[in-house]
């Protein structure tokens, strides 16, 4: 559930910041499980000014550009290049200085900087409304009013409001606090509880009764099922259903709503407000100008306003008129009965369900609304009549109209509150925390539970209607333990607690998790000596500076190791040679060199691999090892590191003379591993007659990768990934990585990941060619993306690889 801050902040005067309020809403119980920062426009017009300007000239070379003198309210006028055909002297803009960064409808963010185009300086930018997102309007600047003032900020001239949205992850058994107010109730208990001479009220909104004339309902309403506890309703009359203000449409964009028209958003708004749904009906489609609560029978068909047909088990409680169903109650409306633009009458609806028959009925059809939400986990049967008139208020000052009637209220068994005894003395030994009795009523109180003192010390307890949660005298005990603070309960003189184990520095954390994937896949760990022998220089072309041992044990450990390989390969031809040919192993370990300046240690990670992935077997099929493997690994590996793929990229260029099929990954001029299969002649000096593999990484680059752009914890996704699959037909030179690079280049928004699934060469492309289908997976943080969003992005990729690869694009 959503709850906006400031929009709370309409009902109680906390005194706090909105985190401070997080922390104290969590304490009480409304788990706050993340902070979102909502604005009415992205970006919030941060750093944009109101710009007059002072004077404009053609640009000497460039017939659609002008060169603009702007006054932006500092002592001296901004030239600013502009190529809007609107733009002329006098008017009052909208102006980006350098340094500021603006949001666009489509496209990446981007900073201002100063410039010089076709020749000309340009301070700053003369915006249109999409190049800020206050609209879709491109056609030129977007002028304002002539009394805005030079300088003035663009946010304060259009109202624009930044604000914090609490995600609160509600227990089933809060249906009290599903809304702003109930919120603001528990909040202000916890407050006079818990901080010392504070009084915080809940702010009721103010209850401006509409005239309501003095006749019989225009509607008149029929209560056949007791699953209906209390049914509410009025009529109004020459509405005009319009797009809702943009003060309406701001609140419910904020907890996650889109507005609809100014009657389905007043009636979401005092949903979220008070947490009563509402529904309202386009009284002319009414047939009888009679409103039926009852149950259909089993097998009737009814068209929901998804449009969707449901068949009907017979034991839905629905809101029917004299021919047959309008709305599921407390769940959804029907298609046939919502209020439309030509609505000029409406009926509006609320009232209390039973929340076991609206949640069997929910569960049934696999409807779950912000109605339903509220209805099966209990709703306040007392407050209906008064969410009612404030929405009708609401209705007609905004859409106008009147109401004709009186209003309708079927009340037959009034819900009481919940009588209880209460002992403090019982409370002390349930929780630990003896309270004064005064002390405990004061809580009581702040929650709207009223208490009487008996003479033995008891409290007799009334709990309102709308707290469907306390029922027994360990219910009264939680409530007044989450106000008072579970952090205020007193602990014990002597604790026993095991000694925390030492904190692992950052780099070894890493080394754990990849040798926790490493050994998941089947790898063993090994530990090689660091020692190995000098001939083995003589493997290489121009061998290194090695580092020897003074007086060696040995002739064959008389340097220290300038390479991970040659040990490995020792420990292959150990095993092999014993008839254990099916190796994968790595090691953490480092290597040495001697320079002028001293001596050099790195740290490193080598893999190893050769034989076959499986172990003999008559089912499966003998499968060699391969680059590809081992390149998907390194590249698993930097994913369980926590590494941005965005930072390193492969290549094929020569890194180490003793690896075949080499593949290297770079972080700019870098080396941060190396792939590839181990030279034959070198496998056969150990005694190696097998394809050997081998990988490694520099973890010394890969501790300072983490350094400068360490892992970012992020929220899972809150809106669908989409895969669009493409194929085209390409030079046979034309690497994957090329046309990877290039999509990233091409779409960085929401381009997440790219998947090649078929590859095709043949005698039905021509010689020289190769086809390539790949999946696309598109996404947007902000957004469900639609046909039109996602056709935009796939457009403009196939536009760059046809342009930039010359691939030719096969269409199904």
């Amino acid at each position: 559930m959503n709850i906006s801050y400031n929009w709370l902040c309409q009902y109680i005067n906390p005194g706090l910041k909105a985190h401070e309020t997080a922390e104290l809403l969590t304490s009480c119980g409304l788990e706050v499980e993340g902070i979102e920062k909502f604005e009415t426009v992205k970006g919030g017009l941060k750093g944009l000014v109101v710009g007059e300007v002072i004077e404009t000239i053609s640009h000497p070379n460039a017939d659609r550009l002008t060169v603009c003198k702007v006054n932006t309210g500092s002592s001296e006028l901004a030239q600013i290049v502009c190529g809007a055909p609107n733009v002329a002297a006098g008017l009052k803009v909208i102006v980006a200085l350098p340094g500021t960064t603006i949001f666009p409808l489509s496209g990446d963010p981007f900073e201002i900087k100063k410039s010089k185009i076709r020749g000309e300086a340009s301070e700053g930018m003369i915006c249109a409304e999409d190049e800020i997102g206050l609209g879709e309007s491109h056609a030129g600047i977007l002028i304002l009013d002539k009394d805005a003032v030079p300088g003035a900020s663009v946010a304060e001239y259009f109202n624009i409001e930044t604000d914090s949205i609490f995600s609160i992850g509600l227990t089933p058994n809060r249906s009290d606090a599903a809304s702003h107010i109930g919120v603001a109730r528990d909040l202000a208990a916890v407050i006079n509880t818990r901080i010392p001479n504070t009084d915080v009220k809940v702010i009721w909104p103010e209850e401006k009764t509409p005239a309501i004339p003095d006749q019989n309902p225009e509607i008149a309403v029929e209560v056949k099922d007791d699953d209906c506890i209390r049914y509410s309703g009025v009529h109004i009359s020459g509405i005009k259903v319009n797009p809702s203000p943009a003060w309406l449409c701001n609140r419910l964009r904020s907890v996650g709503l889109k507005p609809i028209n100014t009657v389905v958003d007043i009636t979401n708004f005092v949903l979220y407000e008070m947490g009563q749904p509402l529904h309202a009906f386009d009284a002319g489609k009414i047939a009888g100008r009679k409103v039926i609560v009852q149950k259909l029978p089993a097998k009737t068909k009814f068209r929901t306003l998804d449009n969707e047909e449901r068949i009907l088990s017979g034991n839905e409680l629905m809101i029917c008129d004299s021919e047959g169903g309008m709305c599921m109650a407390g769940i959804f409306g029907g298609i046939h009965s919502g209020v439309t633009e030509e609505t000029t009458e409406i009926f509006l609806e609320s009232a209390t369900f039973d929340p076991v028959s609206i949640r069997k009925s929910s569960r049934l059809h696999g409807l779950k609304t912000d109605a339903s939400f509220r209805f099966e986990r209990g709703s306040d049967p007392n407050i209906t009549v008064k969410a009612l008139l404030r929405a009708a208020t609401l209705i007609t000052e905004i859409s106008g109209g009147t109401i004709t009637s009186r209003l309708v209220d079927i009340y037959p068994k009034p819900v009481g509150d919940t009588e209880l005894t209460f002992s403090p003395v019982s409370f002390a030994r349930l929780t630990g925390v003896t309270l004064e009795t005064g002390e405990l009523q004061k809580i009581l109180q702040s929650l709207d539970i009223r208490s009487e003192l008996s003479g033995d010390g008891q409290l007799q307890l009334y709990v309102p209607p709308y707290r469907v949660d306390v029922k027994r005298p360990a219910d009264v005990s939680e409530e007044i333990l989450r106000i008072y603070g579970y952090n205020r309960i007193p602990l014990n003189e002597k604790i026993n607690a095991p000694l925390p184990p030492a904190p692992l520095v950052p780099m070894e954390k890493v080394r754990n998790k990849i040798a926790a994937l490493l050994v998941a896949r089947g790898f063993t760990e090994v530990m090689c000596n660091s020692l190995t022998r000098s001939t083995l220089l003589e493997l290489y072309d121009q061998p290194p500076v090695a580092v020897r041992i003074k007086n060696p044990l040995s002739s064959e450990l008389d340097i220290m190791r300038p390479h991970m390989l040659f040990p490995l390969l020792d420990m292959a031809s150990y095993n092999t040679n014993r008839k254990s040919n099916n190796i994968r192993g790595f090691e953490f370990g480092k290597v040495y060199g001697a320079t002028a300046e001293g001596y050099t240690e790195s740290n490193k990670l080598a893999l190893i691999l050769t034989g076959t992935r499986q172990p003999e077997h008559w089912k499966v099929k003998d499968e060699p090892w391969n680059v590809y493997f081992l390149k998907s690994l390194l590249e698993n590996i930097l994913d369980v590191a926590g590494t941005d793929r965005s930072r390193w990229k492969w290549d094929t260029m020569a890194v180490d003379s003793f690896i075949n099929q080499q593949v290297a990954l770079r972080v700019k001029k870098r080396v941060l591993g190396v792939a590839g299969a181990v030279n034959k002649k070198l496998a056969r000096t150990f005694d190696l007659k097998g394809d050997v593999f081998y990988a490694e990484l520099d973890l010394e680059v890969l501790d300072q990768i983490l350094r400068i752009a360490p892992p970012v914890i992020q929220e899972p996704p809150r809106f669908p990934e989409v895969r669009r699959d493409l194929s085209m037909v390409l030079d046979k030179n034309v690497s994957y990585a090329a046309i990877e690079a290039l999509a990233f280049e091409t779409e960085r928004k929401m381009l997440r990941r790219i998947n090649l699934f078929d590859v095709y060469e043949g005698d039905k492309i021509g010689s020289g060619k190769k086809s390539y289908a790949l999946s696309f997976y598109l996404r947007d943080d902000d957004k469900t993306l639609t046909d039109k969003d996602i056709d935009k992005v796939m457009n403009r990729l196939m536009e760059s690889f046809e342009k930039r690869l010359q691939a030719v694009i096969r269409k199904s």
